[in-house]
């Protein structure tokens, strides 16, 4: 019985923070090297901060194994999130701040909505490496192949992005969305 609470107390604390990363003081240099972050300092305890949790979590979910955006979650109250509020001069909860090589290392503060749709939004427009046809240095093997596929037949490109953007609401796994959200980049640049 002991056994079969401590497993389940070990569960619940991790998934604690849905998909969104846990940062602490210790951690944090390392989960956002070489990445653009958009993070959420919270308490507990703050009802702002739980209103906001499930739009967080699922931009979690939307981003979770992006090569280029981290969306992190940092809980001030506890032992490693305290130093890391501080020195990100935390005064509210929740603050919201994005990191990219514009802002450096002190972030800006996010002010935008705080549903998922603008979000998901703010963090594909601001924080994403785009893969664009004129410069594909941002460009995935994966994504290179798909541009090399479908660049020859413009009503082809048409067709498949139309396709694509009527399965944007469906329910699929992290990667297969963020697949999903390559090819419809893509396709719109094609297109365009």
């Amino acid at each position: 019985m002991l056994l079969r609470s401590l497993l389940l107390s070990a569960l619940v604390a991790a998934c604690a923070h849905g998909a969104a990363v846990e940062l602490t003081i210790d951690n944090y240099a390392t989960v956002t090297a070489g990445k653009n972050a958009f993070v959420k300092f919270f308490a507990p305890w703050c009802g702002h901060c739980k209103a906001m949790k499930p739009a967080w979590d699922e931009l979690g979910s939307e981003f979770e194994g992006s090569s280029s955006v981290v969306i992190g979650d940092v809980d001030c109250t506890s032992d490693g999130g305290k130093a890391l509020c501080e020195e990100h001069e935390v005064r509210g909860y929740p603050t919201v701040k994005y990191f990219s090589g514009e802002t450096g290392e002190k972030g800006e503060k996010y002010s935008g909505a705080r549903d998922k749709e603008s979000l998901v939004k703010f963090t594909q427009e601001t924080l994403s490496a785009k893969c664009a046809l004129e410069d594909m240095a941002a460009c995935s093997d994966k994504e290179i192949g798909y541009i090399a596929k479908m660049k020859g037949d413009k009503a082809e490109a048409a067709k498949q992005l139309e396709r694509l953007k009527g399965m944007k609401g469906n329910s699929m796994a992290p990667d297969l969305k963020k697949w999903l959200n390559q090819r419809i980049a893509i396709l719109e640049q094609i297109v365009a």
